[in-house]
């Protein structure tokens, strides 16, 4: 399901209204069209966001249990999502009422995956944000910096930096000693013949992450980790040299977000399969 066509309305939205500058304030925009924005207690745990629908007046409730602005800023965008996107409301809420979001590029509803590409076009938008990349080097520091030039969250960053960036790059999700959800750049897609981490599987036991998740407080204190890692480990296959891995503890989220880059020289990597593929022997039947 490409949904990437919300993020065009969001961009074209900031662009008609004159907002096409970083950052993006969803609260004040969502004010503009006579939307009332609070804050849900932060005891009211599972759901990030609501529209709440009254007549023809509608109201955004956003989640506070997770301490984090970029967090709660993309709730409120993708609640947004729901107001402005064609045909949502109407089928989310036909009637007065409440309608209940978990913000996720994985959910299986068309609806919130659809909010959830407008909250990261809004706030993220490709014009702006590519411009930010190219400033920068790679890795954390360059997807730490945009986060705050954004104000977004440091994983919703991390995921649109590998729509964007020329480096071979990944960023996973994991808590405890298991994988959430894997991105990858297309750079890194290209090398071939490697296996995509899925949700589920364990974390490598070699892996800077292994190490990191062992420690609560790393996570809870946000700390932040490198070292190298095994290709193979993490992505499969029969090449194996180091690749870089930066480890960063979410705070409240209570999880850990991994950036996996990947330094040898592609051409070199390249060279060496065409090479391999001259070396191997093939027999007849």
């Amino acid at each position: 399901m490409d949904c990437r066509w919300a993020e065009k309305v969001a961009e074209k939205y900031l662009e008609e209204n004159s907002l096409l500058r970083l950052p993006v304030d969803p609260i004040a925009i969502a004010e503009k069209h006579g939307i009332v924005v609070q804050a849900k207690p932060a005891t009211d745990v599972g759901v990030s966001g609501m529209l709440i629908k009254h007549g023809d007046m509608f109201g955004i409730a956003y989640a506070t249990h997770v301490k984090i602005e970029g967090f709660q800023r993309f709730s409120v965008a993708h609640e947004l999502g729901h107001y402005l996107l064609p045909g949502h409301y109407e089928n989310i809420l036909p009637n007065d009422g409440v309608h209940e979001s978990k913000a996720g590029f994985f959910s299986g509803n068309k609806y919130e995956r659809e909010a959830d590409h407008f909250a990261a076009g809004l706030l993220m938008p490709r014009s702006l944000f590519t411009k930010e990349i190219d400033k920068r080097s790679s890795g954390y520091e360059a997807i730490n910096k945009i986060s705050d030039i954004c104000k977004t969250s440091l994983t919703a960053t991390a995921i649109r930096y590998t729509q964007f960036t020329s480096e071979p790059i990944a960023v996973i999700l994991s808590a405890d000693q298991k994988l959430d959800w894997c991105f990858m750049s297309d750079e890194l897609k290209e090398i071939g013949r490697l296996d995509w981490p899925k949700k589920g599987q364990i974390v490598p036991k070699d892996s800077v992450t292994h190490v990191f998740n062992k420690n609560i407080e790393y996570i809870k204190n946000g700390q932040y980790e490198a070292g190298s890692s095994s290709f193979i480990d993490w992505f499969g296959g029969n090449r194996d040299f180091e690749i870089e891995e930066e480890v960063i503890g979410l705070g409240s989220y209570g999880k850990t977000l991994t950036i996996l880059t990947v330094q040898k020289d592609l051409d070199e990597l390249e060279e060496e399969d065409q090479l391999e593929e001259i070396w191997t022997p093939r027999f007849k039947r």
